[in-house]
């Protein structure tokens, strides 16, 4: 079994770490292509992972992570459709790129998984949601890639948009709140890099408590927010400005805009 991914950028180089790190695969059974040598030569250099070509991972590797540019993606599969058959599984992580997009580009069948893995995963703590269809047989080990970089959620690809929206684009979300802390923090008197690291390390500490507890948000709140204290006091704030108005608004403008870009990448006459 091999492995080809095309594109080693921060999401590439993430799951070729994470894979080899968790022994998913054995480095020579993973292979490397980018336009950019320099991002695969460190790869190369610490793991000895194979520097390949698109047109070479395409004959040899059963399994093709596409991780390009959208814009790229007409060129590449041009240049491997010819080379491709019905044992080739492609997995896409071209945000907007909708299956059907690229069964139109690849023009025969092929099993084809489209992913939205998020930015948490380079600290292997991501969170990956993947749609499949029909020819593809292999969804475990395909999984397993994923689950190389933090989880993996199998969902329906007309909820991709809410996906990107609330996964894809929510680490932002919680940096601009960090960013918001530490200035306030700052503001209070407290030097910006230990106010940096005061939001940092909350914001981290929270996610490892939603996680390791298994409550729900609302009763980790009741447990932190005593009768007319310190916390109720912030919270009551946060009500009256109607901060899960703003959230909602701010993540259905990212859903928008998703399925927006995901329409442009749309052969004429399909939907996703």
């Amino acid at each position: 079994m091999k492995l080809g991914i095309i594109g080693c950028g921060n999401m590439g180089s993430a799951l070729a770490k994470g894979i080899l790190s968790k022994k998913v695969l054995p480095f020579n059974s993973i292979y490397l292509s980018d336009k950019d040598a320099g991002r695969i030569r460190p790869l190369y250099k610490k793991f000895g992972i194979r520097i390949s070509t698109n047109e070479e991972i395409a004959k040899k590797c059963t399994f093709i992570i596409v991780a390009v540019k959208p814009q790229d993606s007409k060129k590449l599969f041009h240049s491997i459709s010819s080379l491709l058959d019905s044992s080739t599984n492609i997995i896409s992580i071209m945000a907007g790129v909708t299956i059907s997009k690229i069964e139109s580009l690849v023009n025969k069948k092929v099993a084809l998984t489209r992913a939205m893995p998020n930015m948490a995963a380079l600290a292997g703590k991501g969170m990956t949601c993947v749609s499949y269809n029909k020819a593809v047989k292999q969804k475990a080990m395909i999984q397993k890639f994923f689950s190389a970089v933090g989880d993996v959620m199998e969902i329906e690809e007309k909820h991709m948009d809410a996906v990107t929206a609330v996964s894809g684009s929510g680490p932002a979300y919680f940096f601009y709140l960090a960013e918001a802390l530490a200035e306030t923090a700052v503001k209070l008197g407290i030097k910006r890099e230990k106010a940096v690291k005061l939001a940092a390390a909350t914001l981290v500490g929270s996610g490892a408590l939603l996680d390791d507890l298994k409550l729900t948000p609302e009763a980790l709140i009741a447990r932190i927010a005593s009768k007319k204290g310190t916390t109720e006091a912030a919270l009551s704030v946060l009500k009256s400005k109607r901060f899960k108005d703003i959230v909602a608004a701010a993540v259905n403008a990212a859903a928008k805009r998703s399925k927006e870009l995901s329409k442009a990448c749309q052969p004429a006459g399909r939907e996703a």
